[in-house]
């Protein structure tokens, strides 16, 4: 699958779709290239101050609008699968702030 974020786009091979996403979430921020740098930069806060957030995005083929993939529905975990996310398919890096 191919995450963007910001002008950035890299391919990543989706070895367990059930994984939940907090889980993927989190790998990808300490996820590192070749370079030895981490391969994506994840500002803690954004340009007022405010705190932030992540969450995965998939473009709504309908309205062509990015829909929040919600690592959570209720108590459970959602996953990849859930949301019939596949290799080959984009998503994308939403940030969120939320108060502090």
């Amino acid at each position: 699958m191919d995450i963007v974020y910001k002008n950035k786009t890299v391919r990543f091979r989706v070895i367990n779709p059930d994984a939940p996403l907090n889980t993927l979430m989190t790998n990808l921020r300490h996820a590192v290239g070749a370079d030895g740098k981490l391969i994506f930069d994840f500002p803690s806060i954004d340009s007022t101050g405010a705190p932030l957030d992540y969450f995965f995005g998939k473009e709504d083929p309908e309205v062509h609008e990015v829909r929040v993939l919600r690592p959570k529905v209720g108590k459970d975990d959602q996953t990849l699968a859930d949301y019939q996310v596949r290799n080959g398919d984009k998503v994308f890096l939403v940030p969120d702030p939320f108060p502090g």
